[in-house]
């Protein structure tokens, strides 16, 4: 991402919108499919609310974004409640993600195509991604965000090939469109 980028995401962190939100409350119809221990990477996270989720599951979390200052955000809530986690300041369309092997990988609410091999390669032996972004259809109410960061119908499933598909969906959500999807190397 561009400098601009960085410093957007450290300005919206920074007046604390996104501070003390839950987990999407979709986590808990697969829950079954994800383990309470071992490694989990969150791309992307922010100020910290999967990352959180996954620690509070048991899993060692390294939590990797653009923004120091959401990271810093992540640490504060981990620190708050007894749990601890790792963060890594990166921008992933420069950086690599960090090595792997990893139990769990989700990436929520950000799109970089170019990711998923990466992804992918990360994942241990039965290992599980979680992902969540907005498909092309969010366009017909919003005008953010721009198609570059969208699925096309279905795209997100085809991503993950060949990883088994454990949980896929697709639709509209509250005022949103987006695609869900669990899937295991």
């Amino acid at each position: 991402m561009a400098e601009s980028d960085r410093i957007r995401w450290d300005q919206r962190f920074a007046q604390g919108g996104d501070i003390g939100l839950p987990p999407p409350a979709w986590l808990e119809e697969v829950d079954h499919e994800l383990p309470h221990h071992g490694r989990a990477l969150d791309v992307a996270a922010g100020a910290g609310r999967v990352a959180l989720w996954l620690a509070r599951r048991g899993l060692d979390v390294v939590a990797v974004d653009i923004s120091e200052v959401g990271l810093g955000l992540a640490r504060q809530a981990a620190e708050a409640q007894g749990l601890c986690i790792e963060t890594v300041s990166a921008d992933l369309e420069i950086m690599p993600l960090p090595d792997g092997p990893f139990d769990v990988i989700t990436c929520f609410r950000y799109r970089q195509r170019d990711l998923f091999p990466a992804i992918r390669e990360r994942l241990g032996p039965a290992g599980i991604f979680i992902a969540e972004v907005a498909t092309v259809a969010n366009l017909e109410r919003h005008q953010h965000p721009s198609r570059r960061y969208l699925a096309e119908p279905g795209e997100l499933e085809q991503d993950c090939a060949p990883l088994e598909i454990r949980y896929y969906q697709e639709g509209w959500s509250d005022d949103e469109a987006l695609a869900r999807v669990v899937a295991r190397k």
